[in-house]
């Protein structure tokens, strides 16, 4: 992002936001959408992120890629989130329905099962093994590019990576998917397996 631009959103011009969100939106969506699990709805999170964001510009130093920073942002946005989720769910107050509509498939309707246990498989893994998980095998990033993004060495992404495998591989298995080599995980992004 060039200087004049950043000072153009920092200034809250409409085309420098527009452009912004149009630049970055699809990306942070994605994250939202593997990260935030089956009890967050991704397109609010998404906003939540963007929210917070344009809110906390000023902390943008340039120091960074403005990727690694608004994934730094919506790490904690989904952090969050997913903890009033946990609460709400406790409570009471989140129970989720089972989909089902008389006019979908039989192979539709067990495609969205599917899909929603591997994004409970993914919930459950510890937040360091799902965003390595999400970000090498999902979104296909290097491991030097997620160490920046992390903010941690390239070795540990490695490792993080490796057991990340293991715990998804297990938990899936636990759950009744069937484990393929990296296709399991298509199904969080609707793509067939």
């Amino acid at each position: 992002m060039s200087p004049e631009h950043l000072q153009a959103l920092r200034a809250g011009e409409p085309w420098a936001v527009s452009a912004f969100y149009a630049d970055h939106a699809p990306m942070v969506l994605g994250w939202c959408i593997r990260m935030g699990g089956p009890h967050l709805d991704p397109e609010d999170a998404a906003h939540a992120v963007f929210e917070t964001a344009l809110g906390r510009l000023s902390s943008f130093r340039g120091e960074a890629k403005l990727s690694t920073w608004l994934y730094a942002i919506t790490r904690r946005v989904l952090a969050n989130l997913r903890r009033r989720a946990a609460l709400r769910r406790f409570i009471g107050l989140d129970r989720v329905p089972e989909a089902s509509d008389p006019h979908d498939t039989h192979h539709e309707l067990e495609r969205l099962r599917e899909r929603r246990a591997v994004q409970h498989t993914l919930e459950r893994l510890p937040d360091t093994s799902r965003e390595v998980l999400v970000l090498c095998d999902l979104e296909e990033r290097s491991a030097p590019v997620v160490a920046e993004m992390l903010e941690i060495p390239v070795g540990t992404v490695y490792s993080r990576l490796h057991k990340a495998r293991r715990l998804f591989k297990a938990a899936a298995l636990r759950e009744g998917l069937v484990v393929r080599e990296g296709q399991v995980l298509k199904l969080v992004e609707g793509g067939q397996p």
